[in-house]
């Protein structure tokens, strides 16, 4: 099992000024953590594959081409391969925080130019769990939702057919992966390889939320064990 904390994390390549860590980088995906001062603002700038946005925190605008988004750490923002973008932090007094999911495959996406939800407002998604789950991203690229488990839940144990990438958004659990097990807390990636046994336990006294990211879009089910 791979665990990187955000601040282990490299600086991400000719951004430094920025403060962005990347926490996995390869030809198809990519995980990108960048902080905002007070103020601060990231200039235009576009890639060539679609760019999956989650505030964590703060409060500030994204623009996108011609318009300007404000955003909240309840948003999803979904940018189409070369929309022009930039950031700003709207605060006086506190840092801006943004988690960048680059799907490197997806570069001929038709649609909104941007698309703007709320993850409270997102359906809870099915599952053999029966935990909360909400849906952030679906594409042929990649599938990623949002886990919470209250205090004590658990996730069965199961096998994913694709690589797992997990985030830590909130709280403090317990990750396994084959035959480790680890205590993980917030800003914390956790790499999952694709036919491992996984699980998450919540053993704390309170809320634990994961971002899960699986790379590509599983096309065969889940294992249960």
């Amino acid at each position: 099992m791979k665990t990187l904390k955000l601040s282990d994390a490299p600086i991400f390549p000719g951004a430094e000024n920025l403060n962005a860590r990347s926490f996995t980088d390869s030809d198809s995906f990519g995980m990108v953590h960048f902080t905002l001062p007070p103020g601060g603002f990231i200039p235009q700038h576009n890639m060539p594959f679609e760019v999956c946005f989650l505030l964590l925190q703060g409060k500030g605008t994204l623009g996108v081409n011609d318009d300007t988004h404000e955003l909240t750490p309840d948003n999803i923002a979904v940018c189409l391969p070369e929309t022009r973008r930039n950031w700003r932090n709207l605060s006086a007094d506190e840092d801006l925080m943004v988690l960048a999911l680059k799907m490197k495959n997806d570069k001929n996406t038709s649609g909104e130019i941007v698309e703007i939800r709320k993850i409270s407002e997102q359906a809870q998604a099915k599952n053999p769990h029966g935990v909360d789950v909400r849906r952030v991203y679906e594409s042929e690229h990649a599938l990623s939702s949002i886990i919470t488990l209250k205090p004590g839940e658990k996730l069965i144990r199961h096998i994913t057919p694709v690589d797992v990438f997990f985030y830590v958004l909130e709280g403090t659990g317990i990750v396994e992966v084959g035959d480790e097990k680890e205590t993980v807390s917030a800003d914390t990636v956790i790499d999952s390889p694709k036919d491992i046994p996984h699980c998450w336990y919540n053993e704390s006294d309170a809320d634990l939320r994961v971002l899960v990211v699986k790379v590509p879009k599983p096309t065969t089910n889940t294992q249960l064990l």
